[in-house]
């Protein structure tokens, strides 16, 4: 062999062991979650409070229609899917990526939207956890096409 047929061939060498290690790092999935966790048992039943929900395909919308403040509080969808939000003052609008919405096994909420290859879920039971109090929320409507 020459040496322009040796230098060729380690280049593509190169070339495809760069590019077998892009698709094995490429296949390692998401981002760590690490706020995945089973719905918490033995909170207080806050009741319904007034502040109503929306999806819009891959989000979740609402308002803070309450006069109360609520901290460090997470928003759960169907009893198994949640996501921390913060503080949440009074008149403050969120939007949230039902994408980060994760079970205790870290499976995330299927959103569904243009791309998506299986039916998305629904938005059946929204609440609110805050304080060791967990509310419900009503929800205004699922549109997820």
């Amino acid at each position: 062999m020459e040496k322009a047929d040796l230098t060729v061939a380690h280049a593509a060498a190169r070339v495809a062991a760069l590019a077998l290690l892009v698709a094995l790092t490429g296949c390692r999935g998401g981002q760590k979650i690490d706020y995945a966790r089973p719905e918490p048992v033995g909170l207080t039943d806050g009741g319904v409070i007034d502040i109503q929900v929306y999806r819009d395909v891959t989000t979740l919308e609402f308002t803070n229609t309450t006069a109360r403040r609520f901290e460090d509080a997470t928003v759960w969808l169907n009893q198994r899917f949640s996501r921390p939000v913060g503080t949440i003052e009074p008149g403050q609008s969120v939007t949230l990526p039902l994408r980060e919405f994760v079970d205790e096994f870290g499976d995330t909420f299927r959103a569904g939207g243009f791309f998506a290859t299986r039916d998305p879920d629904p938005v059946v039971l929204a609440q609110l956890e805050s304080g060791g109090v967990m509310y419900g929320l009503l929800l205004g409507g699922n549109r997820i096409k």
